[in-house]
Parts: structure tokens; sequence; C-alpha cells
């Protein structure tokens, strides 16, 4: 978006479009002198879809990038040829974690018998390949993202990477407008913001929830970080990991040193089904896990979370929720964008039923769901973890 208000958190929009090539140029000598490498978490699935195609193709291009990290999640051995048939444009400076490999399931049980871990997943995948990233020491700056985004161009990552590897700062949290004939992003218009809203009316003035608030669109999967930093990151393991992440950042990190980049003038990935009979799967899964990740934040800061805060906030965001509502209505009117009212009144009700489920779960484990330990703490319990990692990565790599 062409404008340059800024949030509390230091925000950069892209004003000219014809400034990208000589920022590109800029990381790629920066490449050379402190190595960047970028990590994707992605199911086979994903590996083999049209988008990840994309995806590689761009990331062919990109000079910038020293090392490609992909986490591979839920792949048998038979289709290991096939990943590295998908993979061999970018095989030179490729890594794939394969994690259902024996060795990567071996040292993952023998960490957990010591840390917990939690369920597998999104978290999981991306906390393994962190932890080969930052034994080998062959990087200095990391970006993240997923492998769905059907949008995907290198100028993304040059958006994401430029702050942290020119600008000085020590996190990049990506931001875009995500819509095609009609709006998407439903869960972050439609609960995230009118719930940390109601939060705020609730709570009154608390830096936390003023620094979460203040993201353009907090539960993107796109940041960068100095590598140091990700020593000391815990990661959730279930659907509120990019809430989590946030949260870790404002633990380890001074605002000074943390933005918000526009990195998409348009994005579009694979789109979560609702799936209201199955709330354990689908954004109704997530909202409960974000809002469930914001109760156990809030309570460690000594917060009473009480059965009336959990009524009035819940009236509280129903309100807030329906009137963005009618806005987000005139704004898809304004666009010529279709717009189902009725559709999305019934999305924001079904949110407050999860948000029900959430409060529900945090009371029956107030401690919310195990953060994935930090590999700064996974190195100190298990002695030789990490070698034991790079170790099996190397032997088990598709691609070597």
């Amino acid at each position: 978006m062409a404008d340059f208000y800024q949030n509390r958190v230091p925000t950069f929009p892209l004003l000219r479009r014809d400034a990208l090539p000589v920022l590109e140029e800029h990381l790629e000598t920066i490449n050379r002198k402190r190595p960047i490498g970028v990590i994707i978490p992605a199911l086979f699935t994903d590996l083999a879809s049209e988008a990840m195609a994309g995806i590689i193709q761009e990331l062919a291009r990109a000079r910038f990038i020293h090392r490609i990290y992909v986490s591979l999640d839920r792949a048998q051995r038979e289709q290991l040829p096939e990943a590295q048939r998908i993979l061999k444009d970018i095989a030179d400076r490729t890594v794939v974690i394969w994690n259902d490999s024996p060795g990567i399931q071996e040292l993952t049980d023998r960490v957990q018998r010591v840390l917990p871990l939690g369920p597998r997943g999104k978290g999981r995948a991306v906390w393994t390949a962190l932890g080969y990233a930052l034994a080998k020491g062959e990087v200095r700056i990391l970006a993240f993202h997923d492998a769905d985004i059907i949008t995907y161009s290198k100028d993304l990552l040059v958006r994401l990477l430029y702050p942290v590897a020119a600008l000085g700062y020590q996190f990049s949290k990506g931001y875009y407008a995500r819509y095609q004939d009609r709006l998407y992003g439903r869960v972050v218009r439609l609960f995230y913001f009118p719930f940390l809203r109601a939060l705020r009316t609730l709570f009154g003035p608390l830096d936390f929830l003023d620094f979460m608030a203040d993201f353009r669109y907090p539960l993107s999967g796109e940041f960068a970080l100095r590598a140091e930093i990700a020593w000391d990151v815990r990661y959730p393991s279930d659907w509120g990991i990019e809430v989590g992440i946030l949260s870790e950042i404002y633990r380890l990190v001074t605002s000074p040193g943390i933005c918000q980049v526009e990195i998409a003038d348009r994005y579009d990935h694979k789109h979560q089904a609702l799936v209201a009979k199955k709330r354990h799967r689908g954004i109704l899964r997530m909202v409960t896990d974000i809002a469930r990740t914001f109760f156990t934040a809030l309570g460690a800061q000594g917060l009473v979370m009480s059965d009336e805060l959990f009524s009035t906030l819940r009236l509280t965001y129903l309100s807030n929720a329906r009137e963005i509502v009618e806005t987000y209505a005139n704004l898809a009117r304004f666009n010529r964008l279709h717009y189902d009212l009725h559709a999305e009144h019934s999305m924001v009700e079904e949110f407050a039923r999860s948000f029900d489920i959430a409060v529900d779960e945090f009371k029956k484990y107030p401690f919310g769901s195990p953060l994935i330990p930090n590999w700064r703490r996974v190195d100190s319990a298990i002695e030789g973890a990490l070698q034991h990692l790079v170790e099996v990565v190397e032997q088990e790599n598709p691609l070597a």
C-alpha cells in the first residue's frame, strides 16, 4: 500500500517498485560477507504442488540466497526420488531435512524424553530445520516462508530480508493484502483484530497488547531474523505459531530492533477450510489456538483470567467483530469485490464458539501447549544433539 504512515513498530511499505533491483544487488553483496538462508517447511503434498514449482523457479534466480533449507514433512522413502526431481534446479544450494527419516525420528524421540516437544506440525518442522542451520553455522541471516504461496516472487524475499540484512534490524515481519475477487484473511480480519481490540478494552494500556496489535498482518508466515536471535526462540507446536513467534520476539528483542515490511502488492496462498463440524482442523482450530496462546501469555504476566472476564471478553469481541463486518462490506463495495454479509457474520459466530473452546482448554491446561524448547536449551540438556542432527540430515538428505 503506497503510504508512509508509521506504526509503533517501524513500518516499511515499498513506495518505488523500481528500487527493487538496487536492493537485490545490495543483498547479493551482503550475502558474500554475511550469508543468507531461507527455511521452507513443506508437506510432501506442498512440495509437489504448482505453488512450490513457482517458488523453486524464483529461488533459482535469487542469487542473494546462500542456502535453502526445505523441512520436508509427511514424506515416505519411496517419494524421495520425486522430491529430488522437483528440487533439481536448486539442488546445489538446497538441503532437505527429511523429518520422517529414521535418524530424525530417533533424535526427536531422544529429545522428547528430556524436553516436551508437543504435537508434530509446522512448528516442529521449522524447529528441526533451524537446528540444522544453526549447528552448521553457515548463514548469519534467516528468512522463513511457507510452501503454498501462489503469488510468490523473489522480490518477496528481497523486501523481507533487506531491513535485517542492510538496515540494522534484528527481526522483520512481512505484511500484505489478501484478496482476489473477494477479501481473504478471515482469521486476521474477523478474529485477531476484533479480539485484540476487546483485550485492550478490558485490560487497558498494556505494552504487550499494544505491540501485538501494531502489526498489519500478524498471522503472516513470512519473517526474517538474525541467526543469533534464532538460538533463543521457542516455537509453538500448534496453530498459534505466528502469535507465539511474535510473543517470543517481544520477549527477546527491544522494540527498536523490530520492523514490519510490505512484501507483496497482493498475496495469495492455499486457503484453509472452515470445517465447522471438526473444530480440531482448519481455521476454527487456528482461532482456538490463537485465543489460548493469548490467554497463556497474559496469565504469565500476572493477569487474572476469571470466568467473568471471559464472559465479558466474548461479548466485547462479538460487538467489535460485528461492527467490523459492516466496515469490510463497505470496503468491498468501494473496490467492487464480492462480499457475502451473511457468511461473514456466520463466520464471526463460529469464531465465537471456537473462543469458548479456547476458554475451556485454557482452564483445563492453563500452561497452554508446550513451547518447543529453543536450541540453546536443547544443546545444554542433551550433549551432542546438534552434532547428531547435522550428521543425520547430511546422511539422509535426499539431494546428497
